[in-house]
């Protein structure tokens, strides 16, 4: 490498280096910077000297005197700008204007077009909501440095197309230029689950956990594989599309390039087809027919809806276990829609899997929620938006 280049190079990696310290340990000092960072203190104020020109940081005062001068604190500055995540599920369409520490500022809820609506028809709504969403939030357009989504299928990262997602139709879709084009943003694509899991690296336990699996439970079924602390995409991109796993042999799809034999026994939609009969028996006769009723009448000790989570638990246990014993992950994060029925849930999935694999992870639901996919996407944007920032100094 030319000289010029390698000090280039380290630079950009000191300036990294000291913003990552400065975000999750300011206020701090220069000195302090040194002290943890092994850098010396004019490195330090060397690179400084380009964060700051980046307002990532800025100085908020003085700290206290330990017998010299009071030294000057450095901080984050989250609202160097703004980004926009966009979590695309087969179901619901969940957009948030975030800071760049991923606090939610404005956020559009809306359905998910059927995936047998017109062309195109997906791509309209999420073009709609974000212009809703700048709209409403206030926030000025100039301030918003970049927008993620994150797609419910497999998805390229580098070039942002979406090769297979069909619970929205999307087949080669090129979602990144699309985005780009229309709003002239930076925009940055990733699979729905792998920004899940993401936002657990970012925003979540994932920072105390070197190895874990967040599995998704939605309309389909996916994974966000993380070992040794990064994401774990595969050949194709397609790690973690376990919703394919094969946990019945008489199963025989119509096309392999539909529901997965796990989704199709599992997900939510498969929860509400086995959960009918029972919604509609007549001492319930319930209305909405939804997922979230079927969970509330096993918890209400209903016989047949407790046999319908339990069949399904059974599915998902059968999943972990394989999930377990190939990637001995420190964790199992359940996420997703159907993950928010708690510990009805999880206490007969971690049963299950305790009955069929002898390496039994920890298994918890996200503390992010339902706002996983939606962080995931604004983490996506807002790392890329950090990082041009800081080469562009």
């Amino acid at each position: 490498m030319h000289p010029l280049k390698n000090t280039a190079a380290v630079r950009q990696h000191n300036m990294a280096t000291l913003l990552q310290l400065i975000e999750s340990r300011g206020p701090i000092s220069r000195a302090e910077l040194s002290r943890i960072s092994g850098l010396s203190q004019p490195t330090v104020s060397g690179a400084m000297e380009g964060i700051l020109k980046s307002r990532l940081v800025r100085a908020i005062g003085a700290g206290d005197s330990t017998g010299g001068r009071r030294p000057e604190l450095l901080a984050y500055n989250a609202e160097a700008g703004f980004v926009v995540g966009v979590d695309l599920g087969g179901t619901n369409l969940k957009l948030g204007l975030t800071d760049l520490a991923g606090k939610i500022l404005h956020r559009v809820d809306e359905p998910t077009p059927r995936e047998n609506a017109a062309e195109g028809s997906v791509t309209r709504a999420i073009f709609a909501a974000v212009e809703r969403l700048v709209k409403e939030s206030g926030i000025m357009k100039k301030d918003i440095i970049g927008i993620g989504i994150g797609a419910p299928g497999v998805t390229d990262p580098d070039t942002g197309l979406v090769a297979l997602a069909p619970a929205v139709g999307w087949n080669k879709t090129p979602v990144k230029r699309l985005l780009s084009e229309r709003f002239g943003l930076p925009c940055h694509v990733d699979n729905d689950v792998n920004a899940a899991a993401l936002a657990e690296m970012t925003f979540g336990s994932g920072p105390r956990l070197g190895n874990f699996v967040f599995l998704a439970i939605g309309t389909g079924i996916g994974a966000g594989v993380v070992i040794d602390g990064k994401l774990h995409r595969g050949r194709n991109h397609a790690a973690g599309e376990v919703g394919y796993l094969v946990i019945d042999h008489t199963w025989n799809p119509g096309s392999v390039t539909d529901f997965g034999c796990l989704e199709s026994m599992a997900a939510a939609p498969a929860i509400l087809r086995k959960g009918v009969s029972v919604l509609r028996a007549p001492e319930h006769n319930t209305d909405p027919v939804t997922v979230e009723a079927v969970f509330d009448l096993a918890r209400r000790g209903d016989d047949a809806a407790v046999k319908v989570v339990e069949e399904v638990a059974g599915y998902l246990g059968i999943a972990l276990a394989n999930l377990a014993v190939v990637l001995d992950p420190e964790a199992i994060i359940l996420g997703g829609g159907v993950s928010q029925a708690g510990d009805l849930l999880v206490e007969l999935v971690k049963r299950k899997l305790k009955q069929v694999s002898p390496i039994v992870p920890q298994v918890y639901v996200s503390s992010l929620g339902a706002d996983a996919g939606m962080l995931g996407a604004a983490a996506l944007a807002i790392d890329a938006a950090k990082e041009r920032l800081l080469n562009a100094i």
